[in-house]
């Protein structure tokens, strides 16, 4: 790789891959300032661009090494501010490490560095966009929806650690442009795709320091750019190479065998809300039908109504004697319920919030004011956020887990919003006020409170994914297979990014996949309560069919969400299709829970394409829309790959269409680590046979797929 930086004036002319092809070319002047400060100066906030400085430098430190330098800040003359960047080569990848050092801040508290801001994206801004928010997503051609978007977005942003689930991003054509953030110790960071006229499109980092008096700011890590050929499997390869040597995998509850077994056992997901006989109940008479184990997500237990009465929580609506009677009556069946638990929420129209003076602990902004939030769109009250960094909230969140865990019984707590970032300004919560790393520490925190608060074994969820977490959480609930039903189609599709790198060091679950139209909570306002609640359309199948093939091709444990005992014969094959899925999961974990993520074979000739409805409905999605159907072209069969810790290669393939087809596929076994030569076989549910052997490690397969077939090909 090489990088061409003006000598100037610091703008960035060019990213070459290795003389074969640009990812970054400019040759506009005003275009590619690396950097934007954000500070503030005597009580007004200002931002500070290269062009505020009167003197550029650059200085050669070695072969592979440079120092950029402004100075003599045109504002205030005669102030010592100046701006220093450091870029370093690695002769042996191509990748390059970037930092960036702010000196002379006397009496002026910096905020926000955007470092770097890399434009000139031309070459692959027609290419296609990946990022770790939470599992993962892709966009192609993002300039054009950015450019087409209804609400003129001129950016996409996410904010690490929480949706952003790892710290990094690429964009990709034919050349790709990788940039990350070797940050061991989880700093607040925003990762941004933006467009404007000026700069067209561009990649940026912005970090956020907390707000602390100092003479000097130097980034406390570096930034990683890099060009390579691929795609986001190659860029995430590039990622899980420095990922896996952090603290959070070392420290990784599922790698080190801290994950309770009923956890690891689990089947098959119910994701119900309501009292016992609308959950536990419903989750028993499956596991009837099923000889692998069901475990509960459940909502709707807790006292109050949903999403404008937490935290008051207790006691369950159906009464403490009923709760804890059913709960051990569903155990003695081995199934388990993760209750729902939101991490942050308060709601303000509560009693609780004036008489234990829940405001003084809320999270608040840079004006003083909380950071409030309506979620519930038949109840109109607004739910606060709370602050993490404060003893008070984390000792109010483990007393009221520690009663459902300890005294009624429940086997562990979905914490809902738990994998999200939040800043506080709040000087009086006794943190550093503004960004930093406070809230990762916090928040791991307040999972260590929970697990003290009762003896024995407990299980700990969070909402979406996130490295930060790994240490923390013992599952990860990924309902991006889902997407559809809360975004439509918007131009994102889902990926797997998040397994990509860490499958094998923390556990994903989860989907809104549904049968049945979302249910209503009994204590939300009568007026607004559907007429009926049914079945959806059949129109709608492929797209549980499709939700139900992501989980299972990405390495997912399963869910099914709003499940009715009566789904078993009025939607038979829907529901035959989850149960013939499950079991095979159940029977493959060796590389579907604990493989390790490889590039799934791409059939020789690519498989067929159809178009299919998509409902754009959930508990509040879709509810006060006009376009409440989408369609989308899908392909037909999904593919994944999974190598087992015995070196043996694992193939899920899954049709979803109702007719027959034949897929094939030539591997090269080096591509894999297997062997020159080995055998092929074949598994279905229940059933498993040699369907061949490879030899001068060429493997060329030929499977034939019925409608709605499941299967894993084995390798080694």
């Amino acid at each position: 790789m090489e990088i061409a930086i003006d000598s100037h004036n610091g703008i960035l002319r060019e990213i070459r891959y290795k003389n074969k092809g640009s990812v970054v070319k400019n040759m506009e002047p005003a275009n590619n300032q690396l950097w934007t400060l954000s500070l503030t100066d005597a009580g007004q906030t200002v931002e500070l661009l290269a062009d505020d400085f009167a003197d550029f430098s650059v200085q050669k430190l070695s072969n592979d090494s440079m120092k950029l330098v402004w100075q003599s800040y045109k504002r205030q003359a005669g102030q010592s501010l100046a701006v220093e960047v450091d870029i370093k080569m690695q002769s042996t990848t191509d990748l390059s490490y970037w930092n960036i050092r702010v000196k002379g801040l006397e009496k002026k508290l910096l905020h926000r560095v955007i470092f770097p801001a890399i434009g000139g994206l031309k070459p692959i801004e027609n290419g296609t966009f990946a990022v770790p928010h939470w599992m993962g997503e892709i966009m192609n051609a993002p300039k054009q929806h950015l450019l087409a978007s209804a609400e003129k977005k001129s950016q996409f942003s996410w904010t690490y650690p929480g949706l952003l689930a790892m710290q990094f991003m690429t964009l990709y054509d034919t050349h790709g442009l990788y940039m990350a953030c070797n940050d061991q110790h989880m700093q607040q960071k925003e990762f941004s795709l933006r467009h404007d006229i000026n700069q067209g499109l561009s990649l940026q980092i912005a970090h956020t320091p907390s707000l602390i008096d100092r003479h000097e700011y130097t980034l406390p890590y570096q930034v990683v750019i890099g060009a390579y050929q691929g795609d986001w499997m190659t860029a995430s390869r590039i990622y899980k190479s420095w990922a896996v040597e952090q603290d959070w995998v070392k420290q990784s509850r599922l790698k080190n065998g801290l994950v309770p077994d009923w956890i690891r056992n689990t089947g098959l997901w119910v994701w119900n809300r309501g009292k016992s006989d609308q959950v536990l109940a419903p989750a028993m008479a499956l596991k009837d039908h099923s000889d692998f184990p069901i475990s509960v997500l459940w909502h709707w237990w807790h006292h109050g109504s949903y999403d404008d009465s937490f935290p008051e929580y207790l006691p369950p609506r159906e009464g403490v004697n009923s709760f804890i009677d059913h709960i051990s009556k569903a155990k003695t069946k081995g199934v388990h319920a993760l209750a729902y638990m939101n991490a942050l929420q308060w709601g303000d129209s509560t009693a609780s919030w004036l008489t234990e003076n829940a405001y003084r602990y809320a999270i608040k902004d840079r004006q003083g004011e909380p950071l409030t939030h309506v979620y519930n769109i038949f109840t109109n009250k607004p739910l606060t956020n709370m602050c993490v960094g404060t003893e008070f909230w984390r000792n109010k969140y483990k007393i009221t887990a520690g009663t459902l865990l300890k005294d009624y019984g429940i086997s562990g707590i979905y914490m809902d919003q738990a994998c999200i970032q939040r800043t506080c300004y709040d000087p009086s919560h006794g943190h550093p006020i503004g960004g930093g790393n406070f809230w990762a520490q916090f928040s791991k925190q307040l999972t260590e409170d929970v697990r003290s608060s009762t003896d024995g074994p407990i299980v700990l969820s969070g909402e979406g994914s996130c490295e930060a977490w790994i240490p923390s959480l013992d599952l990860f609930l990924s309902l991006q297979v889902s997407r559809e039903r809360y975004s439509g189609v918007d131009g994102w599709d889902p990926i797997p990014l998040f397994q990509a790198v860490y499958h094998e060091y923390a556990l994903s679950y989860g989907s809104y996949s549904s049968l049945l139209t979302p249910p209503y909570d009994e204590l939300w306002p009568e007026r607004y309560r559907p007429s009926t609640s049914d079945t959806l359309d059949g129109i709608y199948h492929q797209q549980f069919m499709l939700e139900q093939a992501r989980s299972f091709v990405w390495g997912m444990q399963p869910m099914l969400a709003n499940y009715h005992e009566t789904l078993m014969h009025s939607r038979k094959p829907e529901m035959d299709f989850i149960l013939r899925l499950a079991k095979l999961r159940y029977e493959q974990l060796k590389y579907l829970q604990d493989g390790e993520f490889y590039r799934p074979p791409v059939p020789v000739e690519q498989q067929n394409k159809m178009s299919i409805a998509l409902s754009k409905l959930s508990i509040y999605a879709g509810q006060n829309e006009h376009v409440k159907t989408f369609h989308k072209s899908v392909h037909t069969v999904l593919v994944g790959a999974w190598r087992s810790s015995d070196g043996i290669l694992g193939i899920p393939i899954v049709n979803i269409a109702k007719g027959q087809t034949t897929v094939d596929f030539i591997l090269d076994a080096k591509d894999y680590q297997l062997p020159q030569q080995g055998t092929i076989y074949l598994s279905r549910e229940n059933q498993k046979k040699k369907i061949g052997k490879y030899y001068s490690g060429r493997i060329e397969l030929s499977v034939p797929l019925t409608g709605y077939d499941a299967l894993i090909i084995e390798i080694g």
